[in-house]
This record gives structure tokens, C-alpha cells and sequence, in this order.
């Protein structure tokens, strides 16, 4: 997704907010830009968060993170499993929630945050590259950016995490650093309260050692900030200050998150965003954008396989029917993901849906922990609800490259034609890519495919096949025929909302509240409380496509109005 893209989504979050002055806005559901979330930026000073004087706004943050400010190759120490190196199946992405988080993880995430939460960030390098992206040309952009974004040239070339799978694990390890820190929020919320004292069994250590920092830092040479003498406001400001910090590096992760909503970022290409630098060069880094831009050009199917499932006592009607009492079950359905550019137009409407409920899903999980104390485990994570996932069950474009089982990289040999295949055309196109129409790469033909694409592109460029009657109707017999790949919703039972999230050294709190549903609508206006799933379709209100004036950086209050 482009940075417009980025804000525009962003901009229209809206989360319940706890009175915390640290973040402003998100009082109802109303999509009006002034109703829009900003917060105060926090950045860590020896692990306690200390406010900037730096105000964002959601879609600064969503829009910012990644591209411009971030730390170039993190995504090169997420961890995937082993088994996506071993076949060409780069699609299994309940591979990637089970796997443990480990500290490298959390570590390199906090460092790529930090380039953004950092005192050297001003507001008005904000509003320079907002300028530099509405009134310049791509390549004019790239070249500026050179000289006014540090490390821009290998931010832009090390960006794994922006791709799937690396995507979907930087979300995991981003939304789980974030939920670390809403349970600190909630533990000195308690304390504030006097629900529980320092000595409490369930107050982890870290808070204690918080604590320890605080008191034993002189009023004189205070690094936090501090001027509060008396416990209870400490406790209430840490709270905040946590809560806060929470929410930026959500926020931050969400940039990743929304990645994997663009048709370019998914796992088609995969891990051969990878293998072909490494195997061709810069004829290969070429080809894997042309893919990438084909993909988000022409879309591709998905659908939402991670559904949360909520199971309660069956309850019998009077004609002998059953309901799943206080049940919820996300719709299961497909659509087309595009992006990077044509995101706000042709028919990315339910994509765009999906994207902006899930991250005020995701978001959720946070406002879950500040009014429980519960904290989810990653098969529960509010955003996987209504993450897009390629569904080998609907027809799919041709793509332009693709790795056979032998593990050899293979070439749509008629460039200009993207055949539509069926569900079982597409698995035997991974079996025996020779026999439906693509060929080996080689280096030589590497580099006689980029000159097509990029020199002779005005005869090359690439378009789908229209269906005849018949191969539509036979599709379609297909499509119907398919088996439905296994549902990977979660079912919240007890041991699902008593269990902790992987890599947390903390213990849950006992005698937790029940996770209730609320029902919230558009047509409600009231404040959020922050629980998981419910579903806003904002394009039934909100014209998705904003015109210029909206996403420009003028329009933002919380940006200086001078140029730079």
C-alpha cells in the first residue's frame, strides 16, 4: 500500500481511549477526520516510557511506520518455521502463530519503532514527506527521499516485513509487544485503584522494578519526567504512559498488518522475494516487483480463514431448533485484494472493510486487557479475524513467476496473457509448471523478461485472459465441487481466555470477567469498549476515496501549517 492508502485507513480507526490525556479524539464511532484518533508518541528510557513532543495522528503512524521510519533488514530476524523452506508452500500461516516469539524478535521491532518514537523526529520532517509524496513523481520521490530520510536506500531494499510472510509475523510480534505493555497499563491501573498493592502475588517483577527506577531517580535528574510525589498518581501516570505506548506500537505494527491486505504482499510471491536476488540478481529483484505490481493491479482471491468462533450452552427453541447462545461467527467470505495504488479504487471495498475492522479488532485486544486484565493468546489476536488468506478453492490469476515443487524458479512464457485458472488448473500448475505454459528462468532469461516488461512494456504489458461460457461454467462446477480448507477460527472457551500469550513473562489475572460480546452498530453512535470481533462496514457511510484535499497533509491540525 502506498502512504495515502496507509493514512486514509488509519485515519479511521477509532478505539475506546480510558480518559488517558495522552490520547485525543475516538470519542464515537463517527468517521468525521476531526473525530480522528492522535496520541502523544512514547519512546522507552531505560524501559519506562517517556512522552515526546510529537502528536500524530493514527494514520501518521499506520502511514509512517515501515517505509520511512523504521530499521532497515528487522524483518530479516523474524523467525519463520523451517517448513516454509522446505516446500513452495509459503501459505501456512497457522505455522506462523504457533511459533514461539523470542526476544531477538521483540528486540529488532522495538529498534524499528524507535526510529519513529525518537526526540530527532520532528513535526516537520512529517510534513516534508507528505509534500515530497503529493506533489513529486515516483522516481523524483525515491530520489529526494535519499537525501531527506536516513537510511532510505536500504530501508527500501532490506523490507521483508512489509511482504507475507514476514507480514503476518511482524504483526505477531508487534501486537504482542503491544499487549506486554497493556498489561502493565492494567497492573498500574490496579494499583492506582488500591485493588492490589506493589506486594501482590499477580504484580510481575518487571513492575517492580519499574517502581524501583522511579523512586530511585532524583527530582533534579529525573529521565522520566516525573513530578508527582505521592504513589497513586505515579501509578495513574504510568498507567497512561504504558496504555500509550501500547497503542503507538500497535498502531506501528498495524502499517505491516495492512501490507497483507494488499494483493501484491500476499504469499503468492513469498519466499521468492528472497531466492530471486539471491539467484538472479537485479533481474530478479525486477521481476518479483513486476509480480508484486501485477498482483495488486489485477487481485487476487481471498478469503478470511481466521475466524474467531465463539461457542456457548446450545439453546433449544420451541420448534426443536438450536442456537449457539452468545455465539459470534465472523462471515466467511471472499474477495478480491488489490493495492499500492488502485486500493481506493475499482471493487477493493470488502478488502478495504476487512482492513479497517481489523485493526480496530486488533486494537481491541488492548482495550480487553485494560478492563479484564486478560490477555489473549496469539490464535485469539483480534486482527487475525479479518486477516485475507489466498484461496486455492476460487479461481486464481496466472502468475507471473512461481517455484515448483523441484524447488526451480518458473516463468509465464506468454507474458502479455494472464490465463484464469481453476482451483485444481492452479495445483497442477504447481506440480508441472511445464505443462501449463511456463518455463524455467534462467539468468539469460531473466533479463530477457525485465526488457519485455520495462523497455517494450507498451506491447508486453500483461492482461487477463477474458473466460469464454464454457470455461466459466466448468470454473464454476469446480469451485462449487471444492472442500472447504479446515476453519482456523478459535473456539473461547475457558482455556482459551485463561491461557497467556506466547513470550510474556506474566501471569494472568485471576477470577478474570467473562469475554462478552457487545453489539455495536454504525447506527449506534456510542463510545467503544474495546471487545472483539464486531464488524463496521464503513464504505455503507464513508466515501472511501477520499478527494486530494482530504489526505493531504494541510488537512491535519496536528502538523504545523508552514511548509518546510
Amino acid at each position: 500500500m502506498e502512504t495515502f492508502e496507509h493514512k486514509t485507513a488509519g485515519d479511521q480507526i477509532r478505539i475506546e481511549t480510558f480518559n488517558n490525556p495522552y490520547l485525543h479524539g475516538s470519542d464515537t464511532l463517527n468517521p468525521n477526520p476531526k473525530n480522528k484518533l492522535t496520541l502523544t508518541l512514547m519512546h522507552l528510557v531505560d524501559g519506562i516510557p517517556v512522552p515526546l513532543a510529537l502528536t500524530l495522528s493514527a494514520g501518521d503512524i499506520v502511514a509512517l511506520a515501515g517505509d520511512y521510519y523504521t530499521k532497515a533488514g528487522w524483518g530479516n530476524e523474524l523467525e519463520l518455521p523451517l517448513s516454509l523452506h522446505k516446500s513452495s508452500n509459503v501459505y501456512e500461516n497457522r505455522q506462523l502463530i504457533d511459533l514461539p516469539i523470542k526476544l531477538t524478535e521483540q528486540k529488532a521491532f522495538n529498534e524499528a519503532y524507535h526510529d519513529l518514537a525518537s526526540p530527532a523526529v520532528k513535526k516537520t520532517d512529517i510534513k516534508r514527506i507528505y509534500s515530497i509524496e503529493d506533489k513529486l513523481p515516483r522516481l523524483l520521490q525515491q530520489l529526494v527521499y535519499a537525501f531527506t530520510v536516513k537510511n532510505y536506500g536500504a530501508k527500501l531494499v532490506d523490507n521483508e516485513a512489509h511482504f507475507a510472510p514476514w507480514s503476518l509475523r511482524a504483526y505477531l510480534v508487534g501486537h504482542n509487544t503491544a499487549l506486554k505493555m497493556s498489561y502493565f497499563a492494567y497492573i498500574f491501573q490496579q494499583l492506582a485503584k488500591k485493588e492490589i498493592t506493589l506486594e501482590s502475588d499477580s504484580v510481575p517483577l518487571e513492575i517492580k522494578d519499574i517502581i524501583r527506577k522511579v523512586n530511585s531517580s532524583s527530582l533534579d535528574k529525573n529521565p522520566f519526567n516525573f513530578q508527582y510525589l505521592d504513589d497513586n498518581s505515579i501509578y495513574e501516570e504510568l498507567k497512561n504512559r504504558y496504555h500509550a505506548l501500547a497503542v503507538s506500537y500497535e498502531l506501528f505494527t498495524l502499517h505491516f498488518y495492512s501490507d497483507h491486505f494488499a494483493g501484491g504482499h500476499l504469499s503468492r510471491i513469498g519466499l521468492l522475494r528472497k531466492k530471486m536476488p539471491e539467484q538472479f540478481g537485479v533481474w530478479g529483484s525486477i521481476l518479483i516487483n513486476n509480480m508484486h505490481n501485477e498482483d495488486n493491479t489485477d487481485g487476487v482471491t481471498t478469503t478470511n480463514s481466521f475466524q474467531f468462533i465463539k461457542y456457548r450452552k446450545h439453546k433449544k427453541f420451541r420448534d426443536g431448533s438450536t442456537h449457539q447462545e452468545d455465539s459470534f461467527i465472523a462471515l466467511h467470505e471472499d474477495c478480491r485484494a488489490y493495492g499500492d495504488g488502485t486500493y481506493n479504487k475499482r471493487n477493493n471495498d470488502e478488502n478495504s472493510n476487512m482492513l479497517i475492522n481489523g485493526m480496530d479488532n486488533s486494537l481491541g485486544d488492548i482495550a480487553h486487557i485494560m478492563t479484564t486484565g486478560h490477555v489473549r493468546p496469539s490464535t485469539a489476536y483480534g486482527g487475525l479475524t479479518f486477516l485475507p488468506e489466498i484461496d486455492y478453492t476460487k479461481r486464481q490469476a496466472q502468475p507471473l513467476l512461481i517455484q515448483g515443487k523441484d524447488g526451480r524458479v518458473y516463468f509465464r512464457k506468454n507474458i502479455r496473457t494472464i490465463e484464469m485458472l481453476s482451483p485444481i488448473e492452479y495445483k497442477n500448475m504447481l506440480a508441472k509448471p511445464t505443462s501449463y505454459g511456463y518455463q524455467e528462468l534462467t539468468k539469460f532469461k531473466a533479463f530477457l523478461v525485465v526488457f519485455k516488461l520495462e523497455v517494450l512494456g507498451f506491447y508486453f504489458f500483461p492482461k487477463i485472459k477474458e473466460l469464454t461460457s464454457i470455461k466459466q461454467a466448468a470454473i464454476e462446477e469446480q469451485e462449487i465441487k471444492q472442500v472447504q480448507p479446515k476453519r482456523l477460527g478459535v473456539e473461547a472457551d475457558f482455556k482459551v481466555r485463561s491461557s497467556k500469550p506466547i513470550s510474556i513473562s506474566i501471569q494472568p489475572v485471576k477470577h478474570m470477567q467473562e469475554d462478552k460480546l457487545p453489539q455495536l452498530s454504525p447506527k449506534t453512535p456510542q463510545r467503544l469498549f474495546g471487545f472483539h470481533p464486531f464488524w463496521r462496514p464503513h464504505t455503507n457511510y464513508v466515501s472511501k476515496t477520499p478527494d486530494s484535499s482530504s489526505i493531504k497533509y494541510e488537512q491535519d491540525e496536528h502538523l504545523p501549517s508552514s511548509a518546510p
